[in-house]
């Protein structure tokens, strides 16, 4: 995985989508994200001219910096994502759907906050399951064959 790199842009605000905003540049328009603690602290008005710096990522610059022509720098921290629970053990998926009847199609794919875990029911019907982290079958989705 590359590292973002940072980048500034000047320019006039275009657009604004709550946190969001386009910013009209000599480059061309720039998709730019505040984030929900950035809107709180800098005021977003279409036809402001602001310079920003931030992390480009592939669809929009991630601002970390963002100032009024002419007035002070507003510096933006933004939230860390939750953190991944490493602990979590996907023979407790698998135990999950055992009891519930279900038999396996492959190994539990971990996500955030469960795990992603084909498999099928007595019938043969073929599921995504969704299975917390503490083994409880949160969503059966049925699936077509797999």
């Amino acid at each position: 995985m590359q590292p973002h790199r940072t980048v500034e842009y000047s320019g006039a605000i275009a657009e604004v989508f709550a946190h969001r905003f386009v910013l009209a540049t000599a480059a061309g328009n720039i998709l730019a994200d505040l984030g929900a603690n950035g809107a709180k602290l800098f005021a977003l008005k279409k036809g402001d001219r602001v310079h920003i710096a931030g992390e480009k990522r592939p669809s929009e610059v991630k601002v970390h910096a963002i100032a009024h022509e002419g007035e002070p720098t507003v510096v933006i921290e933004h939230a860390e994502p939750p953190p991944h629970h490493e602990h979590a053990d996907p023979l407790i998926a698998l135990r999950a759907a055992d009891q519930a009847g279900f038999t396996p199609l492959g190994e539990p794919h971990r996500k955030a906050k469960y795990f992603e875990l084909r498999a099928r029911d007595a019938r043969g019907q073929a599921f995504e399951l969704h299975i917390e982290l503490d083994g409880r079958i949160a969503k059966q989705k049925p699936i077509g064959v797999a």
